[in-house]
Order: C-alpha cells, then sequence, then structure tokens
C-alpha cells in the first residue's frame, strides 16, 4: 500500500515540479505545448520505473492485450460521444494541438496509475488494489487546485469524476491485458468534454458515473472470480 501511495505521488510530484520550472510554451502552432511536455516527462520517468522494475510486460504496457475484449470499453466511449453532441470548438490549431495533448495525457496519466500504480499494489489481491489504485488517481486531481489555482468545488467533483473513471478502467486494465486501449478511450473522453462548448450537462454527468462504477463493478466481479482458488477436489 505504502509504495503504491510513493509512486503516485512520485509522478504527480514529477508533473507539478515539471510545470512550474517549464518556461511558457505557447506557440501559435502548438498552444498546448507546454502541458504536452509536462505530461511526457511524466510519463518518461513512470516508463523508467516499470522498465526497472521490470512491470512492462504486466503493467501491460509491451503488448495490445485480447483485442476481442477491447469492445468492454464501448460504454464510456459511447458516454464520451454524448459529451461531443453540442459540437466541438476551436481553431484548427486549438483543435489539433488538443488531439495531442490529450493523447500525452492519457499516456501519462494510464502508465501512471493503469500500469504502475496497479501492479505495485496488486499484492493486496484484485479488489483491493483496483479501489486504491483509482482512490490516488482521484485523489491526484487535488493538485488542481493545490498547485494550479483550479477553484476547490470543481475540483472535488474532478476527484469523484476521476475516481468513478479511474476505478472502471483499472477493471478494464487486467482484464484486457493493456493500457493502451485505455489511453486512447482516456483521450477521447477528454478530448470530447474539454472542447464541447459549454458545461457537461448534469445528467450526462450522473449518466458518466452510473457507467464507470457499474462496467467498474462488472469488471472486478469477473477479475475476483478469475482468481479465486478452485474449490478442492472431493
Amino acid at each position: 500500500m505504502l509504495g503504491a501511495v510513493g509512486v503516485a505521488v512520485v509522478w504527480q510530484a514529477v508533473i507539478v515540479v515539471v510545470a512550474k520550472v517549464l518556461p511558457p510554451l505557447e506557440p501559435g502552432w502548438f498552444p498546448q505545448l507546454g502541458p504536452t511536455v509536462v505530461n511526457l516527462a511524466g510519463a518518461a520517468v513512470v516508463l523508467v520505473l516499470l522498465r526497472a522494475w521490470g512491470l512492462l510486460a504486466t503493467g501491460g504496457v509491451t503488448g495490445l492485450g485480447v483485442m476481442a475484449r477491447w469492445p468492454v470499453l464501448l460504454p464510456l466511449v459511447v458516454v464520451a460521444g454524448l459529451a461531443a453532441l453540442p459540437g466541438i470548438e476551436g481553431g484548427t490549431a486549438t483543435l489539433v494541438g488538443g488531439v495531442v495533448l490529450m493523447l500525452a495525457i492519457g499516456v501519462s496519466e494510464e502508465l501512471s496509475s493503469r500500469a504502475l500504480v496497479l501492479e505495485v499494489a496488486r499484492p493486496l489481491g484484485p479488489v483491493r488494489a483496483v479501489v486504491l489504485t483509482a482512490v490516488l488517481f482521484g485523489v491526484g486531481h487535488l493538485g488542481n487546485w493545490l498547485f494550479f489555482g483550479a477553484p476547490l468545488g470543481n475540483t472535488l467533483w474532478q476527484v469523484l469524476e476521476a475516481g468513478a473513471f479511474g476505478f472502471c478502467l483499472c477493471g478494464a486494465r487486467p482484464y484486457i491485458g493493456s493500457v493502451w486501449p485505455l489511453v486512447l478511450v482516456h483521450a477521447l473522453s477528454d478530448y470530447l468534454e474539454i472542447y464541447s462548448p459549454g458545461k457537461t450537462a448534469d445528467w450526462l454527468q450522473a449518466l458518466g458515473l452510473a457507467v464507470d462504477l457499474g462496467l467498474g463493478i462488472g469488471l472486478l466481479l469477473l477479475l475476483r472470480a478469475r482468481t479465486a482458488p478452485a474449490p478442492a477436489a472431493s
């Protein structure tokens, strides 16, 4: 448990330190260059740790997993698509740069949480490891308030949403066997929510929470059943 908390804090510290020391990088051709570099730096540190500890394969980094199981993530794709019903807005540079940024965020957060933290927590058992990793992922978003000036109310809601989203993805990663489909879904969800005009509707936020928790519980039950000891022969 302490190891999982420790590596989660290390990743968060890297993000904060790099963001604070990096000069403003907002060229007109790539307005999101700064945060993209920050997230890639976080991902690089996590990859070093995964490689050093021999967790690249078990963390789902070296392969695509069981592709026949990728469709388990379709409910998340549907919810993300609903967020884009009003459309997306922004100039060409903003929207294209947004794709790169969201992929960088997806890579950084999935490698740190669903690959590294989840693997470090695995000795706790599948249920405890998933719950702990999801809680750490949600609580980690408090950094937006602590270090980057985000309003506390918005941040607390983000902690709840991120925790539920992370809970679902924590169950999906060992079921699928790869972080890469999670990266794509994560990037898509963030992109359509951020670049869709206006505030996300309350009903859609409630639906997202219900889908995340429901699918996460279902995947957790599958994992628990797969790891349960076989009954003794009579």
